[in-house]
């Protein structure tokens, strides 16, 4: 996944409730992100919440989808995965 996709998931995971733009923006330091939630929306990765959903900047509010936690910590976990001889090869070269 690409590195600003990443962000935003996390972002949402870490809210645990629907987020608007704006907290996205700050979170992530992506100035607009409304073209990026849209792709994430087709594709499955998260979904807007329905307008009825109250939001002091009346911007749309996104949430993440399971399938996005699931790839999530699949990436996460592939990227955090390193092997104890690698990590003990590294301190031996320094």
């Amino acid at each position: 996944m690409e590195g600003k996709i990443i962000k935003i998931l996390q972002t949402l995971e870490r809210a645990s409730s629907p987020c608007p733009l704006g907290y996205i923006a700050l979170h992530t330091n992506i100035v607009e992100p409304l073209k990026i939630m849209e792709a994430l929306e087709r594709e499955g990765y998260c979904r807007r919440c329905p307008t009825g959903d109250w939001s002091p900047s009346m911007s749309p509010m996104f949430e993440i989808t399971t399938k996005a936690r699931q790839e999530l910590r699949e990436v996460e976990t592939s990227v955090l995965h390193v092997p104890l001889s690698v990590v003990a090869q590294t301190l031996a070269r320094d």
